[in-house]
């Protein structure tokens, strides 16, 4: 230690020159510790606002999720003509951010609330507007719910438009869809951002479906910030938050610091180089300053843990208190109001929080407590009352007697009114649950813990104080065991993400014993980092009395199967039994006729051919009553038919008698429809024999054919100058066996108008009659129009 002594002594200017660049070292590395400190400070700045910003955007769209589903359920349990206009008016009267709610068959609009000042939007089809199809078939792609928009709206104003697609048997049907106006969403997200005093740059860019480039939608300039940035994806719209902070000071904050440091380091070799033959002297001014610099530090430190706006340090003993230049920002007082004592700031507390604040504070000084954190209300220069946090940190002696507080003051009036607003929401979105009488659960799928209100155990009789202690094991005892197995399966494919809705008919054992079937619908809305599913969320709907009507209906459609196969049977063995003696009868008195005419006279073969004719046409009759009984329909059996093909077809059939009538025939080019080929076939053949049977003796028929096409459907007429109908008989002749002549003025069974009916109302359509007595028909009917363009 001596030699080394000897050579500090020795060499002052390089003891002087070695200890400058050994501080300025130390100096550079501390400032540069600090700065990274404060851009790592000024980075989680910048992402809790993006966080912040995120939470609000969900919070809206976990609202709107809720809405979308009530109305889901209400379309899927066929509710929603009954129950839209007064669960709509519930939605909007309780939840302020929405603005308006639709239905929407397929891609129409056909309701929507409020209607009045909307009129125009009913009946308008979104598929057909290129700008607004992408992202309605983008909801229909993902199966979930997707914000669109911001997009000018039909009935003016601009709006965020939240689709939900409803699928019947994994068949699109329609949407269920609220409103949110873009100013209105705009404000609740970005309050309290849009002080031009603020430090950040806010922008929302969207991405439209198809598309790989985004576009800003708050037109925010960014070319002019330095500062950290952050960017968050919200998937429900395609949105991405970016924020950033407009210039960072991580180094500007520090130059002073490192300037001050260079020079210490300075006067540091200078003092050493001075001082070189003083050590002991020296070594003493070092500790002294190393002292200096951990209580700076120390101060440094406590300040950082009481992160606030307004920072105060509060001397016990002498119960004086120094404040920031921010409590003049915050509060709006002068200097001259002597704010600087705890006299003054007990003045402004609010007078209903002033004892609770004393109380607390007092027990948290006279306790060995390090920490002391309260809200309360405060007033500024302006008489105005703003909600406050105080937190501060306890310096204690030896004996562990409070000697001081150092902490900082925040303003969280946003918060609280935030806070207040949610709750308000959450408690009108409890009554409109209540309303549904839907109950309700929240599922920690990791740890089983579960949530259910009070309605989901009334529904199986019990109170929640009855099943505590209640997990997702309360469910599955509850449950019928053949379901859980289906149930499992569901829910394996929502946490694999193959099906984005759990939803699933499961029995449920009531308190006295039987069982109730309970529609259990839900969805994962937060996962695990590592993919897992987290939280669920989802509602239970007592679905016993649906499901007692299906039961019910299945039972009596089996019966009229049974009874329609028995009445086929029954028709095939009378049909044979009958025409069997119908044909011997026929035989043997034409054997009668051909053997004994010689022997009868002209009044007795009258009789036989009489008889024969009359058994012929019974045996026709027959024949035509089997054939209608048998008609069936079978919908896959539908196919693409050229009408005109058709026609072609049942025209060459009746090629003679069309010749020996000399009819004429006019056909004009007829449109493809949806049909089963051979009843088709026989509804023309039918009606265009009817055509060429009744008119006039002494006229030729005159028949057209043709088409008018109205939207989804299509009308064929087959038009006649034939004999006419009398307006009483249009309903009449429809019926089976219903004759309007006699068999010797026209022949006939009466059954032929009865089948086309039928065949018809099997394909959907419906057929009738305009006449004139004397001066000809016009049978119509509609069809389905096949659409080669969407296939």
């Amino acid at each position: 230690m001596k030699k080394r002594g000897n050579l500090f002594s020795k060499s002052p200017i390089i003891s002087g020159i070695l200890g400058f660049l050994v501080t300025l070292s130390i100096g550079i590395f501390i400032s540069q510790k600090e700065i990274e400190l404060d851009r790592l400070q000024e980075n989680q700045f910048v992402n809790q606002s993006a966080e912040l910003v995120k939470d609000r955007i969900e919070k809206i769209l976990y609202t709107a999720n809720s809405s979308v589903n009530i109305l889901a359920y209400l379309v899927k349990t066929n509710d929603v003509e009954q129950n839209f206009s007064e669960v709509g008016k519930s939605i909007i009267d309780n939840i302020d951010i929405i603005d308006q709610i639709q239905f929407l068959d397929s891609g129409k609009i056909i309701a929507t609330h409020p209607l009045k000042g909307n009129e125009i939007v009913i009946g308008y089809d979104i598929l057909k507007n290129p700008e607004i199809r992408m992202e309605a078939l983008a909801a229909i792609d993902k199966q979930t719910l997707y914000f669109a928009g911001p997009l000018k709206l039909l009935q003016g104003g601009e709006g965020i438009i939240g689709r939900l697609p409803l699928f019947e048997e994994n068949q699109f049907k329609g949407f269920v869809a609220v409103i949110i106006d873009w100013e209105k969403f705009k404000k609740e997200v970005f309050i309290g951002f849009d002080d031009e005093k603020s430090t950040l740059l806010f922008d929302l860019l969207k991405t439209k479906p198809g598309e790989a480039s985004t576009s800003s939608l708050l037109q925010t300039d960014f070319s002019e910030a330095d500062g950290p940035v952050t960017q968050i994806h919200i998937p429900e719209g395609n949105w991405t938050v970016v924020v950033q902070l407009k210039a960072s000071k991580a180094i500007q904050a520090h130059l002073w610091v490192m300037g001050l440091r260079f020079l210490l380091a300075g006067l540091l070799g200078y003092l050493i180089y001075r001082f070189a033959n003083l050590p002991l002297v020296l070594s003493k001014k070092i500790e002294e300053t190393t002292k200096d610099l951990q209580l700076s530090n120390q101060r440094f430190t406590l300040a950082t843990q009481a992160t606030s706006e307004i920072i105060w340090d509060w001397d016990l003993q002498t119960n004086q208190t120094f404040r920031s230049e921010n409590f003049e920002k915050l509060l709006k007082y002068k200097a001259e109001d002597n704010y600087h004592n705890d006299a003054f700031w007990r003045s402004i507390i609010h007078p209903d929080d002033l004892e609770k604040v004393t109380a607390d504070l007092n027990e948290a000084i006279a306790s060995d407590s390090k920490i002391w954190s309260k809200e309360f209300r405060v007033k500024n220069a302006f008489g105005e009352y703003l909600d406050v946090i105080d937190k501060g940190i306890i310096l204690r002696n030896k004996q562990g007697k409070a000697i001081r507080i150092i902490g900082s003051t925040q303003n969280i009036s946003s918060r609280k009114k935030a806070e207040q607003k949610i709750e308000e929401q959450n408690k009108r979105l409890s009554n409109l649950i209540e309303g549904t009488r839907a109950g309700t659960w929240e599922w920690n799928v990791q740890t089983g813990e579960t949530i259910f209100n009070e309605t989901w155990a009334k529904m199986i009789g019990y109170t929640l104080e009855e099943l505590e202690p209640i997990s997702i094991q309360t469910w599955i005892n509850h449950s019928h065991p053949e379901d859980l197995a289906i149930s499992n399966r569901i829910l394996e494919e929502c946490f694999t993400k193959k099906d984005g809705i759990y939803e699933a008919e499961v029995r449920m054992r009531h308190k006295n014993g039987h069982w109730i079937w309970v529609m259990d619908r839900g969805k994962v809305f937060s996962w695990t980092q590592e993919g897992k599913p987290l939280m669920m969320f989802g509602t239970h709907m007592d679905i016993t009395e649906k499901k007692k009507n299906e039961q019910e209906l299945i039972s009596i459609n089996d019966r009229l199967q049974s009874a329609n196969h028995e009445l086929k049977q029954f028709a095939s063995v009378a049909s044979h039994d009958m025409k069997e003696p119908l044909r011997m009868i026929s035989s043997f008195l034409q054997l009668l006729e051909k053997k004994f005419s010689h022997q009868l006279d002209e009044k007795a073969q009258q009789y036989i051919h009489f008889a024969v004719d009359g058994s012929k046409r019974l045996s026709t009759l027959i024949e035509d009553m089997i054939a209608y009984a048998a008609i069936g329909f079978d919908s896959e059996r539908l196919v693409a038919l050229d009408l005109n093909e058709l026609v072609q077809e049942v025209l060459d059939l009746k090629r003679e008698v069309i010749r020996e009538k000399k009819a004429i025939v006019d056909v004009q080019p007829l449109p493809k429809v949806w049909g089963i080929p051979s009843p088709i076939k026989t509804v023309l053949i039918n009606l265009i024999s009817n055509s060429l049977k009744y008119h006039p003796k002494d006229l030729s028929p005159h028949l057209s054919i043709y088409a008018h096409i109205n939207k989804e459907d299509c009308q064929i007429t087959v038009e006649d100058r034939g004999i006419g109908i009398e307006k009483e008989f249009f309903q009449k002749i429809f019926n089976i066996l219903e004759r309007l002549h006699t068999k010797e003025e026209y022949s006939g069974t009466g059954i032929g108008l009865a089948v086309c009916k039928k065949i018809i109302e099997q394909h959907g359509g419906k057929i009738w009659v305009d006449s004139i007595p004397g001066k000809g028909s016009k049978f119509h009917f509609t069809l389905k129009v096949y659409d080669e363009s969407a296939n």
